[in-house]
């Protein structure tokens, strides 16, 4: 999450998202000038530029402010009236895709055992019947209300936050987006190939907020 008080904004980080690039590139703004130096991690900033979240090294949560902080949180912590001020802003992905990229992302840190392309529907079947799946709402949720002013989306990224820097006046380079976590889900993975009618209906009963709310379907997936 980030608050930058030289811009007056608030970035609140869903899962999946590519939430850590997104951070990254809004960082600068949070800091006081000359500050800032990339990293993939990041550790708990707070000044009267602005507030980074804690990101990386273990449990975020034992900091006052940390990378998935849920809106009601930041507004309570941040002040009403701050947060009323601020441009506040998420990005959410398809579900059919995200959870796809979350069961790639749990095998690279070892707590889902390995697959192959001729295991990987079955594999995948298995793990989205019986994990919690990664929902993003009280990222952008206050009371069942959506609380932000802006809503991007994964698959229109590059245009979103161009529209974001246009709304801030800051400047947009898309060259120095970065890509942190790209490579994580191998190229044959596509979702088409990895769905069956039970984690189908998974998804479609656990996103259904999501799935109304913004339109994704799963016939249209972004392998």
């Amino acid at each position: 999450m980030l608050v930058s008080h030289r811009h007056k904004f608030i970035y609140t980080k869903t899962r999946k998202t590519g939430g850590t690039s997104v951070e990254s590139y809004f960082e600068p703004y949070c800091m006081a000038e000359g500050e800032w130096t990339p990293s993939h991690s990041r550790s708990q900033y707070v000044s009267a530029s602005g507030i980074i979240g804690q990101r990386g090294g273990g449990n975020a949560h034992r900091f006052r402010w940390w990378n998935h902080m849920p809106a009601s949180v930041i507004r309570e912590q941040l002040g009403a009236e701050l947060w009323m001020a601020y441009f506040k802003f998420c990005v959410v992905r398809n579900p059919y895709e995200k959870v796809v990229s979350m069961f790639f992302f749990e095998q690279r840190r070892g707590t889902v055992a390995a697959t192959t392309p001729e295991r990987a529907a079955a594999d995948f079947e298995r793990w989205v019947l019986g994990t919690e799946l990664p929902l993003d709402r009280e990222h952008y949720l206050i009371n069942g209300q959506i609380c932000m002013d802006a809503i991007l989306r994964h698959e229109t990224l590059s245009s979103d936050l161009e529209q974001v820097c246009r709304r801030l006046k800051l400047p947009w380079k898309p060259e120095a987006l970065p890509c942190y976590k790209t490579g994580i889900r191998p190229p044959w993975a596509a979702a088409a190939a990895l769905y069956r009618t039970p984690s189908l209906a998974r998804i479609a009963e656990v996103f259904a907020y999501e799935l109304d709310q913004f339109g994704y379907r799963a016939e249209t997936p972004r392998c």
